[in-house]
């Protein structure tokens, strides 16, 4: 019981193979660029077929250069460049293993039990497939920022907003569970109501006709849209009983505060969190539900939009420094939080309402304005990255097997080892003798399980149950899982029979739990097979080392695995597949 089912996973375990995989995807994409590039040249020499639109009124159709709304291009540029950072932050090296533990669970806690099931559903698809779900995410967040920011109009662009509305409410539900709304202390300071919410407006408002912003009709909605966010959430801030004037706030400055980060950044973010008590934090509190609420007023009235506009802006930096830990330092943040894509909502909006658009255009075509054929390999290739990323999650999401990966980042790796299995006898769970050697020709899986613990034991038996039950039916025809039982005190053949009972075990035809009643011969196996045995430490379990072999049809080791089991059950189940894995292989 080395590990007593400690086996977690490393920050980092998998950011070797994390970034060999987005490094062959990177350079399969760089070599697909330069296809496309020299067919530029090759094919399409001398070819502009530049793109056609039609100017609202008019019955020609035509090549013209029609400038975009301005409020529209602050919003496709703002949030083209933030879905761009968030696929740079998504290739931190510890995604794959603690986006779960340290960003995706915490997100839903206090949410409806409906909510987390949703939510677990994506926690167990990322954790059966890591490195295909992370990688995959890093593809499709970098394609959806550069289809924004090459998709000025047509449909080529509308397919890029509706895969940046369909991507947004996936992360916004099951990976951010709701931006909290649902939870209690939902509070705009914390995130409320979910950054990702606030990429789905963005998107929903780019996929409007042009003419929709035209002078300000769409502009003043979305104006309308953040004013009403900030006024619920303002009132919200100010309610009496949710714990916003007894200490949530300075609580949160401190939690960020301790994460690693740089001194300059985190003494500060200390200094006001030791400010704020008492009074001081009644005070802070009814001053940011004030502001919230005076900003929220201004916009839905449309009056006094800028100033609103610039004092929302000093409020939102400061509490993305004070309050956010700016979104990403100090853990696996994939995105900067609310504050920058909100201000990027609210100074489209603004813009939009104080400076409307003259012209009123509705653009048309399959490729953005102007475009030609560069334009329209530049197109090809970001969905080429958009498939990069699709690929991945969507196998990570049907593909119900476990890939080994988590238990390799869990746990040290197998040791690949080549030496004759030593010959013994022993009697098994039924009391009939079996020798190692009559399993000649047959894959064995061999380790240790002392009968009458109840830490390691029992989860080790069930990640062999599973990989017993996973193997294909004609590999499975031709292994057997064998396990020595290791407890100096209690090792009768009543005790090991009654393990396979309470552990679910009876069942499988090729399992067998080997033991004696002789101490001295079960000493010489545990001696000769590797296994350190101790007293108890506590008169009934004992100390042991938790591994085990893989042995080849020919009665060779292959593989010796230290057998760290774990409590997590999606590491569990990959260790299981690490074990179909290997038995396959030998």
């Amino acid at each position: 019981m080395t590990g007593m089912g400690s086996a977690a996973l490393s920050s980092s375990g998998l950011a070797g193979p994390f970034y060999h995989r987005l490094g062959l995807e990177a350079i399969a994409l760089v070599l697909i660029g330069l296809v496309l590039v020299a067919a530029r040249y090759f094919l399409f020499a001398g070819a502009t077929n530049p793109a056609r639109v039609q100017v609202a009124g008019s019955a020609d159709e035509g090549v013209y250069e029609v400038a975009e709304p301005r409020a529209r291009a602050i919003l496709r540029w703002g949030f083209g460049a933030l879905w761009i950072v968030d696929g740079l932050l998504q290739m931190q090296r510890a995604m794959p293993t603690s986006l779960v533990g340290q960003v995706i669970q915490p997100a839903a806690q206090g949410s409806p039990r409906w909510l987390v099931d949703l939510v677990q559903l994506g926690i167990d698809a990322w954790q059966r497939h890591p490195l295909w779900a992370a990688t995959g995410a890093v593809w499709i967040q970098l394609a959806i920022g550069v289809w924004l920011l090459l998709g000025k109009s047509g449909a080529f662009a509308k397919v890029g907003y509706v895969a940046a509305i369909l991507w947004g409410l996936t992360v916004w539900v099951g990976g951010e569970a709701m931006g909290g709304i649902l939870a209690p202390g939902a509070s705009w300071l914390f995130g409320a109501p979910g950054a990702v919410l606030l990429y789905v407006v963005a998107a929903a408002a780019l996929l409007a006709p042009w003419s929709a912003w035209q002078p300000d009709r769409l502009p003043r909605w979305l104006l309308g849209l953040v004013g009403a966010e900030l006024f619920v959430f303002g009132v919200l801030e100010a309610w009496p009983g949710r714990g916003f004037y007894h200490g949530q706030i300075p609580a949160m400055i401190r939690t960020m505060a301790g994460t690693p980060q740089p001194s300059f950044l985190a003494r500060p973010m200390v200094d006001l969190a030791n400010a704020l008590h008492g009074t001081t934090t009644v005070v802070v509190n009814a001053a940011v539900a004030a502001v919230l609420i005076a900003v929220g007023v201004a916009f839905l009235a449309k009056r006094l939009v800028w100033p609103a506009f610039w004092v929302l802006a000093v409020l939102s930096l400061l509490a993305w420094w004070f309050v956010q830990d700016f979104g990403f330092l100090g853990g696996v943040g994939t995105d900067p939080n609310s504050m920058v894509p909100g201000l990027v909502l609210a100074g489209a909006a603004v813009v939009g309402v104080v400076s409307p658009a003259r012209e009123s255009v509705d653009v048309r075509g399959l490729w953005p304005s102007g475009v030609g054929i560069a334009g329209r390999l530049l197109g090809t290739w970001t969905v080429v990255v958009a498939l990069m990323g699709i690929g991945p999650l969507a196998y990570a999401a049907i593909n119900q097997t476990a890939s080994p990966a988590l238990a390799l980042a869990a746990s040290d790796t197998p040791f690949a080892i080549d030496r004759p299995v030593p010959s013994f006898t022993l009697l098994d769970q039924r009391g009939v003798p079996v020798s190692i050697d009559q399993f000649a020709g047959k894959r064995v899986v061999l380790t240790n399980l002392d009968p009458v613990c109840t830490f390691d034991c029992p989860l080790i038996a069930q990640e062999l149950r599973t990989a017993d039950l996973a193997l294909p039916p004609s590999v499975r025809a031709n292994t057997v899982f064998v396990a020595v039982a290791v407890n100096p005190v209690i090792h009768s053949v009543q005790a090991v029979k009654i393990f396979d009972q309470r552990e679910n075990l009876t069942g499988l035809s090729n399992w067998y739990f080997l033991t004696s009643p002789s101490l001295t011969q079960l000493s010489k196996v545990w001696q000769a097979l590797g296994f350190g045995v101790s007293q108890p430490v506590d008169g009934v379990m004992t100390q042991h080392e938790d591994i085990g072999y893989v042995v080849g049809p020919n009665l060779t080791e292959r593989y010796l695995i230290p057998m760290d089991p774990s409590l997590n059950a999606s590491v569990a189940t990959s260790i299981s597949s690490l074990y179909v894995h290997l038995v396959e292989e030998v």
